[in-house]
């Protein structure tokens, strides 16, 4: 997915957990997140997600992840700007990124 979006002008900033991600949340200035549930560590994907709705933080979030079913997808938490299921078709992935940057 890293190659894909630099290939087509993004630049992805990869973090392996959550609490890598805070850092770089912290660290640096971030449009967008693309969110997978499932993450290694102690705070997985979904505690991530709870914690940046619950510090405030405005950033659109994309939960992708195989993990997903059409529930979450009707009930996703109001800080979710969209919800993709693995695999995403490239032309999917790239679309509903740019409109929820568009919508931001």
């Amino acid at each position: 997915m890293i190659e894909v979006l630099s290939r087509f002008g993004f630049t992805p900033v990869p973090a392996s957990d959550a609490a890598e991600a805070l850092q770089i949340l912290d660290r640096d200035t971030i449009d967008l997140v693309l969110l997978d549930l499932h993450m290694p560590g102690p705070a997985d994907g979904e505690d991530l997600l709870y914690l940046l709705r619950d510090r405030g933080d405005n950033i659109p979030i994309i939960i992708v992840s195989g993990w997903v079913d059409d529930d979450a997808t009707r009930e996703q938490p109001d800080c979710v700007n969209a919800v993709l299921k693995k695999p995403v078709a490239v032309e999917t992935l790239l679309s509903t990124i740019r409109r929820v940057l568009e919508q931001a």
